[in-house]
C-alpha cells in the first residue's frame, strides 16, 4: 500500500508548492519571464552517444545566469523538457528566496554530439549547474567559475571567502525532483553536501516524499566528487521514445 500513499503524498505537496507560487495570479510555472517554447525538440540516443534535434536554448533572464566560464561556448541548447525545468526550478528559487540567480553551466551543442570536457551532454538531458552562494558579508555571489565546497559549507581555496548557500540550493533541490513534466534521473553531487541539503530539508520540514525523492536522486560518482556543481539528468519524455534511450537506474516516477 505504500506507493499509492507516496503518489498521494506528493500529489499533495506539488499542490501546496503550486499554491505557495502562484502569489496574486502570477503564473507559477514560468513566471515573469514566460516565452513560448516549442515543443518539437527531439533527444536522440544516448546522453553519452547520441544527439539532438530542434533543441531549445535556455537564454538568460532575470532568474537564470550563464556561469562567465562557459558564456561563449554556445553550449546552452536542451530538450524542451529540460529548459522548461530549468526555468521553471529558477523562479521558484527565485520567488521564495529572492536576489540571486540560477547558475547554468552547459546542457548540450544545439545539434548535441560530442562537446569538449564532458562524457555525457550529447542528447539535451544533461546540464552542470552551479551552486547557489554567498559572500563573506553573506549575499548571494555570481562566481565566475564553478567553486567548490567542503562539509563545513565554506568555499575551498581559492574561494575560502564564499559559503555553500544552503537554503537556496535546496530550494532548487526539492523543485527539481518534485517537478510533474521532467523526471530526474540523476542528480550528482558529492556526498557531503548532498548530506548537508537534506539536513536543510529536513530543518525546513520538507514532505517525506521531497526528502526521499532528493536521498534517491543525489549521488556521489565514481571519479569525480562533484564539489563545485550539480550535474542534472533528466529521463527521455514518452513522446521521445524509441528514438531516446535511458540506460541505469529506473527510479518508480520513471516516466
Amino acid at each position: 500500500m505504500r506507493a499509492p500513499f507516496v503518489a498521494v503524498a506528493l500529489s499533495l505537496a506539488l499542490a501546496a508548492s503550486a499554491v505557495a507560487d502562484r502569489g496574486g495570479g502570477t503564473d507559477p510555472t514560468r513566471g515573469e519571464d514566460a516565452r513560448p517554447l516549442p515543443r518539437r525538440s527531439r533527444s536522440v540516443g544516448l546522453p553519452f552517444r547520441g544527439a539532438l534535434r530542434d533543441g531549445v536554448l535556455l537564454r538568460e533572464s532575470r532568474h537564470v545566469r550563464y556561469v562567465t566560464e562557459y558564456a561563449g561556448t554556445g553550449n546552452h541548447w536542451g530538450t524542451w523538457e529540460m529548459v522548461q525545468l530549468l526555468e521553471r526550478a529558477a523562479y521558484r528559487v527565485a520567488r521564495r528566496l529572492p536576489g540571486a540567480k540560477l547558475s547554468v553551466g552547459e546542457l548540450s551543442a544545439e545539434r548535441g554530439g560530442r562537446i569538449p570536457g564532458h562524457a555525457s551532454h550529447q542528447s539535451g538531458r544533461d546540464v552542470d549547474l552551479g551552486f547557489y552562494m554567498l559572500d563573506a558579508r553573506g549575499r548571494p555571489y555570481d562566481a565566475f567559475a564553478f567553486a567548490s565546497f567542503g562539509a563545513d559549507g565554506r568555499g575551498l581555496p581559492p574561494n575560502q571567502s564564499l559559503t555553500f548557500d544552503d537554503a537556496r540550493n535546496w530550494e532548487l533541490v526539492a523543485k527539481l525532483v518534485a517537478d510533474g513534466d521532467a523526471r530526474v534521473q540523476h542528480l550528482f553531487v558529492a556526498r557531503h553536501l548532498k548530506e548537508r541539503l537534506l539536513a536543510e530539508g529536513r530543518r525546513r520540514r520538507a514532505p517525506q516524499v521531497v526528502l526521499d525523492r532528493a536521498a534517491a536522486v543525489m549521488s556521489q560518482p565514481a571519479g569525480h566528487p562533484h564539489a563545485n556543481h550539480f550535474h542534472l539528468r533528466i529521463y527521455c519524455s514518452p513522446s521521445n521514445r524509441p528514438a531516446c534511450r535511458d540506460q541505469g537506474t529506473r527510479h518508480p516516477w520513471a516516466p
